[in-house]
Formats: structure tokens, C-alpha cells, sequence
């Protein structure tokens, strides 16, 4: 069966309107394809992306501080008992002295003239110790003697006092008795014989004169016994109530107030020698320290003599971790008239034999520099040379808050002369080097919030929009990171962190 075309003849004016209408409808699909592409441009351009970058990687540390003598002695006058040190002549600094040498000149008549004084009380002592031995003797011997006269005292005093009571008192009390039995007798006798002499006188009826005068004789010796007998009475209750007990009181505390003199006196005399003892004792402990006090100043005025410890080259004031005091601080102390304190040092000796670099380390630096031990010393004073040094940490605590210290020791050439103690110093260490490392700019590196130990950088996924890629940095070298993995030299990178 034969196909059948057919042709469509139309008129021309409709030819030509559907002709521009298929034109119009390809021109606005191509302008929309144009302007989907001019945005993606846009989109595009609005990222400004780098490449990570090769380059060599140097990462060095400048460390400052200062050269030192480690042979350097600091000078100071270590007194024991002198305080007064007064500058005479002050020292020269930069001069050359010997071991021995003086250093600096001190006032020493004062010290000298104390130290007489001080022989002068040691030989009165000495002479006063000496007699007071000799006394010491002579009281021992003394006090021997005397020992014994006081113990033949107590017994005496205690036979007395004895025989006293077995024998004194009750014959005292006996002859009271006895004397009253007397009176008694007489009176009696006499009363027997004028009674007699009455009976004998009344038988004769007459009485002559004669016998009237014996009977008023006898009346009267009776009259006289009477009163007598009378008052022995009263002689006898007193002896025997007041006299005799008063005697015995008396004689028992005579017995004892010698008994206690006596005992007393044992007791002491013993006392007396040890307290002699104790003042000889004394006087040599006195003795003892007055031989040490000159002993002690004796030495001070050695020390004051200032005799330089080593030979080398003086240095008006003092080097700590390498830094020079300078000598204005001293020099007020040091001009003639001016006062030391014991123990203060102002003047080093340095033998300029060696020469040595102390350097401060900041803390943050710590970790990086502990792990290396050698590099290179510049000097403002040698600006041209380059001195190799070999260093370890040398304090394992800080020196002063966040800082520690490295001692340097310096490779110096013969012909060159070293640096002098005191002089300022840089010590400079490299702590990495890397040829060909990759790297970015810090700027383009970031850190996770919430993962700080995490780092990343942004890049363009396919449809243009900013995602995190995780990477693993080295070291960091002014403002440059090194990067490990996670990128190559053709990765492109947002340089900056994007906004949204």
C-alpha cells in the first residue's frame, strides 16, 4: 500500500507568524540557560578559594639574655660580730687584682682598739680566776677545820644541855627544898630552946636581969627564923614556880637556838665552797667567751682587711642569671665614709676565663626548647659572628612567674676575643624544619567548638555550597599551618569562614 503525502500549502502572512513565534520560544530558552549560568558564576565568585601552597618550613625561637662568668665569685665582708663596716677607699672597677689583694679599704682602728679592750678584761679575769682558786684552797682547808670545831660545839652543847637536865635542874630543885627544911630546922631548933629556957627560967620564983636578957635574945632569933622561914616560902614557891621551870625554858632554848646556829653553820659552810666553785666556774665560762669573742673579731678584721678571694677582674656590683646590677646602686655605699652591712654583696670577682650564656625562656616556649640542645649565640658586641652553643635547662623551676633559664655554653674561637660578663646576648634555636611541606594560612583553618582537639577547613561541595573537611595540622610558622593529610596541593580551599 502506498503511502500518501500530503502538503500543507499555507498562505504566507500565517507562515511568517508561525515562524516568529518557534523563533521567540528558542530565544527565551536560551536567555533562561544564560541566566541560570550567570548566577552560578555569581554563586561562584562570592567564595574566594586558595590552594594549599608547598614551601619550606622553618620554625625558630630568639631567646635573650645574658653572658656570665661560671668562674665569677660575688665579694661581700661575712662578719660575725663586727657590724660597722665604713668604707675607707673605695674599690676600682675593671682592675686586675691577685688572690689575696686588696679589694677595697675598710676603717679597722675601731675593731682593733675593741679588740684590746677585750684582751685587757681577759687578762683582769684571768688574774681574778687565779686568786679566787688560791681562796678556794685556803677556804677548803677553812671549811675542814671549821666542820669539825662545829661538830665538837654540838657535842657540847648537847652534853651541857643533857647533864643539865639529869643533874643541874633537879639538884636546883632539891636545894630549894633542902634550903626552905633549913629554916624550918633553925626556926624549930630555936622555938625548942626558948621554950627550954622559959621552963628552966619559970621554976626559979625569981628571974634574974641577966637571964631576961637571954630569953628576949633567944624570942628574938625565934621572931628573926620566923620571917626568915617566911620569906624561904616564898623563895622556894618562886624557885620552884617561876625560877626553875624559867632556867630550864632558858637553858632548852639557848640548847637549841646553838644546836640551830650550829647545824645551820654545817650546812652553810659547804654551800659557801660550792658557791666559790660556781664563781670560778663562772668567771672561766667568761673567760671562754671572751677568748671566743676575740677569736671571733680577730677573724672579722681578716675579713675586713678585704683580700680578693681569686685573682681577676673586679666588677662594681652584682650579676643575677647573667644581668649586671651596674655600679650606681653601689656606688653611694662604696665612696669613702659609706656603710656595708655584713653579708652584702657589691663587688665580683670575675676570672674571664670561661664564658657562658644565662637565657630566659618564656613558659609558653618551655615545652618546644626543653627538647632541643644546641644553636647560636648573637652579640650587639660581636654583630658579625655567629658563636655555636650547647645548652641544657639549668633551673627545673621558674626564675620569676612564666619564666625559666637555659644555660649556654659557648664555642668562642681563639683569635676572637670572648664577650665580657654582663653583655646582652640572643640565643637562636630552630625547633622544626620541614622542605616541601603542605601548607595554608591560618586564617583558612578552624576549629571545632565543641571539639577543639578537631580541625577544618571549608570546601565547595558539587552544587556550590560551603562543607567542613576534617584535617590533621603540624606545626605553625608565623601564619602559616602546616598540613599533615586531609588535603593535596590541588584541593581547593575557602580562604575565608563562611557566613552561612
Amino acid at each position: 500500500m502506498k503511502r500518501v503525502r500530503f502538503i500543507l500549502i499555507l498562505p504566507l502572512p500565517i507562515l511568517l507568524f508561525l515562524t516568529n513565534t518557534v523563533f521567540s520560544k528558542q530565544e527565551k530558552i536560551v536567555d533562561a540557560n544564560n541566566s541560570l549560568e550567570n548566577k552560578q558564576k555569581v554563586k561562584e565568585a562570592s567564595f574566594e578559594t586558595i590552594t594549599p601552597q608547598v614551601k619550606d618550613i622553618l620554625i625558630s625561637h630568639s631567646l635573650n639574655g645574658f653572658f656570665e662568668d661560671p668562674e665569677a665569685v660575688p665579694f661581700s665582708v661575712e662578719t660575725e660580730d663586727w657590724n660597722e663596716i665604713k668604707v675607707v677607699r673605695s674599690p676600682v672597677h675593671g682592675k686586675t687584682v691577685g688572690k689575696g689583694d686588696q679589694v677595697i679599704a675598710f676603717d679597722l682602728e675601731r675593731i682593733r682598739n675593741k679588740i684590746g679592750d677585750l684582751k685587757y678584761e681577759l687578762s683582769i679575769k684571768s688574774l681574778n680566776l687565779n686568786i679566787l682558786s688560791i681562796q678556794l684552797k685556803k677556804d677548803e682547808e677553812i671549811n675542814n677545820i671549821e666542820l669539825s670545831k662545829i661538830e665538837r660545839a654540838s657535842k657540847y652543847n648537847a652534853a651541857v644541855f643533857d647533864y643539865f637536865k639529869s643533874k643541874d635542874l633537879p639538884y636546883e630543885k632539891k636545894s630549894a627544898a633542902q634550903e626552905l627544911k633549913r629554916y624550918e630546922e633553925s626556926l624549930s631548933y630555936s622555938l625548942e630552946e626558948l621554950n627550954q629556957l622559959k621552963k628552966m627560967y619559970e621554976e626559979d620564983d625569981l628571974t634574974e636581969e641577966t637571964e631576961e636578957i637571954i630569953i628576949t635574945r633567944a624570942q628574938n632569933e625565934v621572931n628573926r627564923l620566923k620571917f626568915a622561914l617566911e620569906g624561904a616560902k616564898i623563895r622556894n614557891e618562886k624557885n620552884l614556880k617561876i625560877q626553875i621551870p624559867k632556867s630550864e625554858l632558858d637553858r632548852k632554848d639557848s640548847f637549841n637556838l646553838r644546836r640551830i646556829a650550829l647545824n645551820t653553820d654545817k650546812a652553810v659552810k659547804p654551800q659557801e665552797i660550792k658557791i666559790r666553785k660556781l664563781e670560778i666556774k663562772k668567771i672561766e665560762e667568761e673567760k671562754k667567751l671572751l677568748q671566743l669573742k676575740i677569736s671571733r673579731l680577730e677573724n672579722d678584721l681578716n675579713k675586713l682587711k678585704a683580700p680578693s678571694p681569686i685573682q681577676g677582674t673586679i666588677f662594681v656590683g652584682t650579676f643575677d642569671f647573667g644581668k649586671w646590677s651596674g655600679k650606681k646602686l653601689f656606688e653611694p655605699k662604696l665612696k669613702k665614709g659609706g656603710i656595708l652591712k655584713p653579708y652584702e654583696e657589691f663587688l665580683t670577682i670575675c676570672p674571664l676565663n670561661k664564658i657562658q650564656a644565662k637565657v630566659v625562656i618564656p613558659e609558653k616556649k618551655l615545652f618546644e626548647i626543653s627538647k632541643l640542645n644546641k644553636g647560636v649565640i648573637e652579640s650587639a658586641a660581636h654583630p658579625n659572628i655567629k658563636f655555636p652553643a650547647k645548652f641544657k635547662i639549668s633551673e627545673n623551676l621558674p626564675i620569676t612567674p612564666s619564666n625559666y633559664s637555659l644555660t649556654a655554653n659557648i664555642e668562642i674561637p681563639k683569635e676572637i676575643p670572648p664577650p665580657l660578663p654582663g653583655t646582652s646576648c640572643v640565643l637562636k634555636v630552630v625547633s622544626y624544619e620541614k622542605e616541601k611541606a603542605l601548607t595554608l594560612p591560618i586564617s583558612s583553618v578552624f576549629q571545632d567548638k565543641n571539639k577543639p582537639e578537631v580541625d577544618y577547613v571549608y570546601l565547595l561541595s558539587k552544587k556550590n555550597k560551603p562543607i567542613k573537611k576534617v584535617i590533621e595540622k603540624g606545626k605553625i610558622s608565623e601564619s602559616n599551618v602546616e598540613i599533615i593529610s586531609g588535603l593535596t596541593h590541588k584541593t581547593k580551599v575557602l580562604k575565608n569562614k563562611p557566613s552561612h
